[in-house]
């Protein structure tokens, strides 16, 4: 989920995270309730282009049953007694609750289930990435593919990168699987697939069941989340092409094995899909620093998923305790992660700016400005769970220094 480029997340997917169409078909009854943190595991960088790729352990879910419908919990603190009794445990939902069976992930007499590492650098046969179409396939191979998420260009080189595994029952009754989502990128843009894997018997794995194909033009599959009773949850954004400079409009759809893609854009638990908004604010110390002063707000209507601020700085500033800040043309790393927002709820940081003598600064900045850049960036594969901010023309913000602001530096 930086300097007009956005993130490095947003860098990585801007083409194939602006584009969808619409499947349809009818909804499960539970809601995912309360605000159920997960462990993160940082799995490394993409240099340049791929961000860091977080891929969290699987969860379980608390459910409550909602008439149908998968819709919004109420607040975490409200615990009123009709609320109370209409929660219900994963234990006592029974099957389908998304928690893992004692040895399933494991071994034993049912599936085995790969974990995130499992996964990076073995071989699996997958399906195509596009179906039918030739020498295509020759940039994303898949018979079999290797599987990494080592560090390298995000355009063109072709390898097969694991973005996220989930667990979740595919359907009503069944067991616990394992549902992973694969990338390519065979030239300036991302392709996607979801298939479910487990182990092929033999010390391997392999992939079970096709669960959806991306396509950057027709459906441009973002990410994935286990539903919260029987299935998968597949976040798509909208049409390539479209004015991205606001709020942008996505679809869910859900998966369960058999059945037609559900559109639940409308029902589904939108935890993790909001806007988030930085500010930026300079301030004089007087003694030829500055203070900048950075404010992040959720500003959409559903709690976020913990979030990280990337940080870039003209060579003429130096910033207190951040040595060796990349210039803001270049790729950045996070510099912080903060906890989940909920709606309205703010952050701030604060950091010491003491810029150079002007005589010093490039011509460029001389002319425009020296920038102190904030970008604020939800991780896509950080949770279970899906983390997508709508809004990218806010989640970054700048502060300036221009030559009236340095003439009595000493």
């Amino acid at each position: 989920m930086s300097t007009p480029d956005d993130t490095l997340f947003e860098e990585a997917f801007a083409d194939f995270a602006h584009a969808a169409e619409l499947m349809v078909d009818p909804v499960d009854s539970a809601v995912i309730h309360g605000r159920v943190r997960r462990r993160r595991t940082t799995k490394g960088a993409m240099a340049a282009a791929l961000a860091a790729l977080v891929v969290a352990v699987p969860a379980a879910w608390w459910l409550q049953e909602s008439n149908g419908q998968e819709v919004d919990p109420p607040p975490a603190d409200d615990t009123t007694a009709v609320t109370t009794e209409a929660e219900t445990s994963p234990e006592e939902a029974g099957g389908g609750t998304n928690s893992v069976p004692d040895g399933q992930a494991t071994g034993g007499d049912d599936l085995v289930l790969p974990t995130f590492t499992d996964l990076v650098g073995a071989e699996i046969e997958l399906p195509e990435f596009f179906p039918g179409a030739g020498e295509l396939n020759d940039a994303c191979p898949v018979a079999p593919a290797t599987i990494t998420d080592a560090a390298g260009s995000a355009y063109g080189d072709g390898k097969i990168r694991l973005l996220k595994v989930v667990q979740t029952t595919l359907e009503e009754d069944g067991p616990v699987e394992a549902v992973a989502l694969f990338g390519c990128t065979p030239g300036d843009a991302l392709v996607t697939q979801a298939v479910s894997v487990a182990g092929d018997g033999e010390g391997g794995w392999e992939a079970t069941e096709a669960v959806a194909l991306g396509d950057t033009n027709e459906f441009p599959l973002l990410d994935i989340a286990p539903a919260a009773v029987t299935g998968v949850l597949l976040l798509v954004p909208e049409p390539h092409g479209t004015d991205q400079s606001g709020p942008l409009d996505y679809d869910i759809y859900r998966y369960r094995t058999g059945a037609d893609l559900e559109d639940v854009t409308d029902t589904a638990y939108l935890w993790g899909i909001t806007d988030l908004a930085v500010e930026v604010e300079k301030r004089d110390n007087g003694d030829g620093t500055w203070t900048a002063e950075a404010t992040v707000t959720n500003a959409g209507d559903h709690e976020s998923q913990a979030f990280t601020l990337s940080l870039c700085a003209d060579p003429a500033l130096a910033v207190d305790g951040l040595d060796g800040l990349p210039a803001c043309t270049e790729a950045r790393e996070p510099t912080a992660e903060y906890e989940a927002l909920a709606p309205g709820e703010t952050v701030r940081a604060e950091w010491t700016v003491t810029p150079a003598p002007f005589d010093e600064w490039s011509g460029d900045a001389q002319a425009g400005g020296a920038y102190f850049d904030v970008s604020v960036d939800m991780r896509a594969y950080g949770s279970d769970a899906f983390a997508f901010d709508y809004d990218n023309s806010n989640d970054y913000g700048a502060m300036a220094l221009i030559a009236d602001d340095v003439a009595e530096t000493p």
